[in-house]
């Protein structure tokens, strides 16, 4: 275990911070590989929903990308990002998958570096280690979304932030114009990202006094959320601006606590499969979490250096801010990963009190916590696709697929498809022969949406907006007309469902996936299952998944 180091105190020596030790160079590196073979064997599951939506399938064209821009609850910048990065390295599994993989790696010495001048060298090694096995870094580093990178982001911002704040160090241009870039990214990567920066705008005078630094700062800040501001007005005015979705929850005080303490640490990994066992573990280890984040907040604010405040504010600010939309009305704004920036940060302050902790206890102390994020480690790989943990399991449909398309081989083309699941997209990632009717509805009426923009911007916008909407809808309508299978809703009775089954023997098929929506939300499959009406003829059993090949009896 690394010796006990205190909070550096200010000022702290420039000659203290001018680089990273060679041998923590080094054990950076090794905590990168490690990083890198507990990220790997994730990065071979099936794409979910999600994932499909930064495929060749979803904005591939131009019109694609236009298109689900104008409906997008996220700024722009990672689907466009994707859609170019697609034209140039493909949209195969891996590849969508390598910039949050990259992201993701890149976190582990950004997190030293942008903490060890807040929270001493040995703290910000340990938040290294906890990030470098924390099975919800892991799961986002392997998922092709946008989470990995908002934490990296978030993570450069605080580094940066930190520079330019400290009195004793001259800035660099250079320091200054990749602390603005990263700054514009935030704000185009996801809306929640602007609460840091407003927050290190706000800081910024209260940590310098009215100096030159802080002015540039707060006028800098403040331009890149004015232009925010601006986007999402634009966008209210010309498309949809979404503040909630119904698959969010509010977050409360019980929320934010099991967000910190629970999730943070281990995923809900440790309570995949409920025993007395998994339940201790997962005890411990919020207990462990509470006291060592409570002893690193006491250290912190010991230590006396004002610009350490960041680190707890940057813990808190999305559940924070969560938390006022809640009481304000906006109830449906939470899920984790939408907090996930918080992540490292919970790491810096545990880390800051594991570091503070008298040497026999720090042993025993961090060999439990490694033990435990091990644990954690293990349970995820052994139950992510089975298992609720991080997130949703993820089933297998690369296999679905597969089966989907011998039945289609085998001379079944023309036939339907019902499923409780609320977007099987990942069908048609894997085989274009099969679509699903409600991806491909279109986005709007091109008319209507040509006239809107038309309104607003004039004549040259609105044609433009209305031909490329136009040309979404034939590109969906080319793909409807050569599917084999379409894919529709299901019915809990047989005589309700839509479309028709068009083949007079009467055969479609049923797809189940067990975890999303759970039978307890949507049990229509197995009401169609258990009807006298129903015939089963054949059943495929893949990972999460249940598929049927049903005759509809008259």
């Amino acid at each position: 275990m690394p010796p006990a180091s205190p909070v550096p105190t200010p000022p702290v020596a420039p000659a203290a911070v001018r680089g990273v030790p060679r041998n923590v160079r080094w054990t950076l590196g090794a905590f990168v590989l490690l990083g890198l073979l507990v990220r790997w064997p994730l990065l071979d599951r099936s794409v979910w929903f999600d994932e499909v939506c930064m495929s060749d399938q979803r904005i591939g064209t131009w019109a694609q990308l236009v298109a689900v821009l104008y409906k997008d609850i996220h700024p722009p910048l990672y689907v466009t990002f994707m859609h170019f990065w697609n034209g140039v390295f493909g949209d195969s599994e891996l590849s969508m998958r390598m910039p949050p993989l990259l992201c993701g790696l890149a976190s582990i010495p950004l997190v030293y570096w942008s903490g060890y001048r807040l929270v001493g060298r040995n703290a910000a090694l340990w938040a290294a280690v906890l990030l470098m096995l924390s099975p919800v870094h892991i799961w986002y580093s392997a998922e092709a979304r946008l989470y990995s990178p908002m934490v990296a982001c978030t993570l450069l911002l605080v580094g940066t932030f930190d520079r330019l704040m400290d009195r004793s160090l001259s800035t660099t241009r250079s320091l200054w114009t990749l602390h603005f870039a990263n700054v514009a990214v935030m704000l185009a990567l996801h809306y929640y990202l602007a609460v840091f920066v407003a927050l290190t705008a706000v800081a910024a005078p209260l940590l310098m006094g009215w100096t030159r630094r802080a002015r540039i700062v707060l006028v800098g800040h403040g331009i890149g959320l004015a232009m925010l501001t601006a986007f999402v007005a634009a966008k209210s005015m010309l498309g949809e601006f979404q503040t909630s979705q119904d698959y969010l929850r509010p977050m409360t005080l019980p929320e934010a606590y099991l967000f910190l303490f629970e999730w943070c640490w281990t995923g809900h990994t440790l309570l995949a499969v409920r025993n007395l066992l998994d339940d201790l573990a997962a005890w411990l280890q919020e207990a462990i979490g509470v006291v060592l984040v409570v002893i690193g907040v006491v250290r912190i604010a010991r230590a006396g250096e004002p610009r350490s405040v960041l680190v707890p504010m940057a813990m808190i600010a999305i559940p924070a801010f969560l938390w006022a939309c809640s009481s304000l009305g906006l109830g449906h704004t939470y899920t984790e990963r939408s907090a996930l920036p918080s992540l490292p940060f919970v790491y810096l302050i545990a880390g800051c009190g594991l570091a503070s902790l008298p040497q026999t206890v720090r042993r025993l102390g961090g060999t439990v916590v490694l033990l435990l994020c091990l644990a954690s480690l293990l349970a995820m790989h052994a139950f992510h696709d089975r298992h609720w943990t991080v997130y949703k399991p993820h089933p297998d449909w690369r296999s679905a697929t597969a089966w989907f398309g011998n039945q289609i081989d085998r001379g079944n083309a023309g036939r339907v498809i019902f499923t409780s699941v609320p977007n099987p997209r990942s069908l048609s990632y894997y085989d274009v022969r099969i679509q699903d009717v409600k991806n491909l509805a279109p986005a709007g009426d091109p008319a209507a949406i040509g006239a809107k923009v038309r309104h607003r911007l004039g004549d040259w916008f609105g044609e433009r907006a209305e031909h490329t909407f136009r040309e979404f809808a034939e590109q969906n309508e080319r793909l409807l007309a050569g599917a084999k299978l379409r894919v529709y809703r299901s019915e809990s009775d047989p005589a309700a469902l839509r479309p028709l089954v068009p083949q007079p023997d009467g055969i479609c098929y049923l797809l189940r996936d067990k975890w999303h929506p759970h039978v307890t939300v949507d049990h229509t499959i197995e009401d169609l299952l258990a009807n006298p009406k129903v015939q089963v003829l054949e059943t495929a059993e893949f990972v999460s998944l249940s598929l049927y090949r049903v005759r509809l009896l008259p």
